[in-house]
């Protein structure tokens, strides 16, 4: 080992793991579970916990008639709210995120392809991602001369994608307009944006949607809110 990395090695150990991090990794299934660990962890000690998970990339390999055609990119396909999913945890870890469904294209009966995964934290400060029920379908696809438009097989999909964990002061997210108080002027923004609504404050839980659940959060969370 290099003076260089007992010097880090050692400054790690007196300090601990940081309170946020961020990494990137593919995730690559024809049909089984994925898992992946984050390769350094993160402060599990905190009090609340935020994750933003952002996919940089969506491929797929497809078949037709036996022939396999890709990599297809297929980001076209992922709507705005899967690309950037945000969402928050109260510490100390052992915590979760919660199990996110995805599906796409929306709208689709039976989907081209869907998949479920969760990011959770140990408590060691390990973040581990995990993907299961991943659904391969059939979807419309240009291949180009000489077969054009087909109905192809999905037989694997690739995703990319940036996952950052941080350790944050206890927030209050039911404080929409930031006034330090959670009172009828925050209820009257739910109210306003009742919906759909990607990236908005009024989404207190950033599920790219204003509903009940928000109303739950603002309501528990009424009065003084530093």
């Amino acid at each position: 080992m290099s003076i260089t990395s007992i010097l880090i090695s050692s400054i790690f150990t007196l300090v601990g793991p940081p309170n946020q991090d961020m990494w990137s990794f593919s995730a690559t299934s024809s049909g089984s579970d994925f898992s992946w660990t984050a390769p350094s962890p993160i402060n599990p000690n905190g009090d609340d916990y935020e994750m933003l998970y952002t996919i940089t990339g969506a491929t797929v390999m497809v078949s037709y008639i036996g022939i396999q055609f890709g990599p297809i990119d297929v980001m076209d396909m992922v709507t705005e709210d899967v690309i950037d999913t945000w969402r928050a945890a109260q510490g100390p870890a052992p915590v979760d995120f919660g199990w996110i469904s995805v599906v796409f294209p929306v709208g689709q009966n039976p989907p081209s392809m869907s998949y479920d995964w969760l990011v959770e934290i140990d408590t060691k400060g390990n973040t581990t991602f995990q993907m299961e029920n991943l659904y391969l379908g059939i979807s419309e696809y240009d291949l180009g001369w000489p077969w054009g438009t087909v109905s192809v097989n999905l037989e694997s999909g690739t995703i990319t994608a940036d996952l950052g964990i941080a350790s944050v002061t206890p927030p209050c997210y039911a404080d929409i307009n930031n006034d330090t108080v959670v009172d009828v002027v925050d209820l009257l923004e739910i109210i306003g944006n009742w919906g759909y609504c990607h990236e908005c404050m009024a989404d207190i839980n950033r599920d790219s949607l204003v509903d009940v659940t928000d109303l739950l959060e603002l309501v528990g969370s009424w009065g003084s809110c530093p």
